[in-house]
């Protein structure tokens, strides 16, 4: 949509203790996409102890007339669909007068696409994907999902074997409505250790000694390429008010430099013309 800024701006202090700017993927009338970073939290949860969210300071903004804040043209933002707090990529915010119920209408008949990315351990991992749809339950007490077949809620997940990356393997994961960290839960139970993952898995994170070819270092000088969760909310597609969408999110830069980093060179023999990657 014509108008829109490329990204808006959040000063030091509103969501973080630095200036953090939101890049504005795409959007329509009455909705935006974003491309939230990892560790932001998107919305009020109670598993956040009140801290502070990308939305509510959205609106903060907004009622102080931030001049790229109304050129999103959302007089009452809300969230349609979104990644959690650790996680990065896509969330859609709509108008809560126009088009916010044309959304979640979509979302919760199940028209919508959802399609996760993320790196994980190969060791225990299944060699082939399928569907996990174990019910999950949301424990307020203990701030975490598990898997319950009395309590639990139907959740299905869909996982998918990428490429192989050395110790590591990229997987994609789809659903149709993921509740409170679904695919982590379920890419647990399946055995699939996301990088960096910390309530559920605890798999540790890939390091630079992973992405030499002699996998030794100098003491001291081996290092985690990345600080958050290698899982992110790649694209969502689906059709809202008869409509076709697709939208993409880029992978953010740590992800991207650990699957760069892991990806093994091609060699080449003296005198070909193609260049490695």
């Amino acid at each position: 949509m014509s108008g829109l800024p490329s990204a808006i701006g959040f000063p030091a202090g509103l969501l973080g203790s630095e200036a953090l700017r939101v890049t504005v993927l795409t959007g329509g009338l009455g909705w935006i996409a974003l491309d939230k970073p990892a560790d932001v939290p998107l919305e009020d949860h109670p598993w956040q102890e009140g801290a502070p969210t990308l939305l509510a300071s959205l609106r903060t903004q907004l009622a102080a007339n931030k001049p790229e804040m109304l050129r999103l043209n959302l007089a009452e933002p809300a969230v349609v669909v979104g990644p959690e707090p650790e996680i990065s990529g896509i969330a859609i915010l709509a108008d809560r007068t126009t088009r916010l119920a044309d959304w979640r209408e979509t979302l919760g008949s199940g028209a919508l696409k959802l399609t996760y990315e993320m790196i994980a351990r190969i060791e225990d991992a299944p060699e082939e994907g399928g569907l996990c749809d174990l019910p999950l339950h949301m424990d307020d007490v203990r701030q975490r999902a598990g898997v319950s077949h009395k309590r639990g809620k139907q959740s299905e997940t869909r996982f998918t074997p990428g490429e192989a990356l050395g110790r590591w393997r990229l997987w994609i994961a789809t659903c149709t409505f993921a509740r409170r960290d679904q695919i982590q839960v379920h890419a647990n139970e399946c055995g699939i250790r996301i990088a960096g993952e910390l309530r559920y898995g605890r798999t540790g994170r890939v390091t630079l000694a992973e992405t030499v070819a002699s996998g030794r270092l100098n003491k001291g000088g081996d290092k985690p390429l990345h600080r958050s969760v290698l899982l992110r909310l790649a694209v969502i597609e689906g059709i809202v008010g008869g409509e076709a969408f697709r939208i993409e999110a880029p992978r953010p830069d740590d992800f991207a430099t650990a699957v760069r980093r892991l990806t093994p060179r091609v060699e080449h023999k003296k005198g070909q013309d193609e260049p490695g990657p």
